[in-house]
């Protein structure tokens, strides 16, 4: 891994984290919507990421969140699930149709419907893994979905946007 691609790795880090820890974590819509744009570093990490450096990125990263609200575990629970599960999605839809080589995987560097079902697919495993241990009663398997499916829908818009505005032309 170069030394540019780490350095991008550690000023998106602190961007997405400041981001969640001083704007995200304040939003709460509707007692439904909460959006974790912190996700999207987990989503971007360097394909030749191993697994387990993957998972301990995400437990952190979900620790220090759930630091920041005084609420241990939830977050880092799903984040290191969610990161578990994306080597698989990132072998079957980013890197299977790919001819070139993919060094971080973003709205400009690999198909825009590829790497919009990979972060929707990861976001939303998040949520429904962090709504289930949020409510944690089957009675609520409902607002589970719902709660899931707006938060992973204001999450994805978000960090569609953040790749939109943020993220050079070519990046790899």
């Amino acid at each position: 891994m170069n030394s540019a691609l780490i350095f991008r790795n550690i000023g998106r880090f602190v961007l997405l984290m400041s981001l969640q820890l001083l704007v995200f974590n304040n939003i709460y819509l509707g007692g439904y919507i909460n959006p974790c744009i912190y996700i999207l570093f987990i989503a971007m990490l360097p394909t030749n990421t191993g697994k387990i450096p993957t998972m301990i990125i995400a437990f952190f990263m979900g620790l220090m969140v759930d630091i920041s609200v005084n609420m241990l575990g939830f977050h880092a629970f799903a984040a290191t699930f969610a990161a578990f599960l994306r080597g698989q999605w990132l072998d079957k839809i980013i890197l299977r149709d790919n001819v070139e080589t993919v060094d971080t995987p973003s709205i400009r560097s690999v198909p825009y419907q590829a790497f919009s079902l990979y972060l929707l697919l990861i976001m939303f495993i998040f949520f429904v893994v962090y709504y289930s241990l949020l409510y944690f009663n089957v009675r609520d398997v409902l607002s589970v979905l719902v709660a899931s499916v707006l938060s992973t829908a204001v999450s994805w818009l978000l960090a569609i946007l953040y790749q939109t505005l943020l993220i050079r032309k070519v990046e790899s």
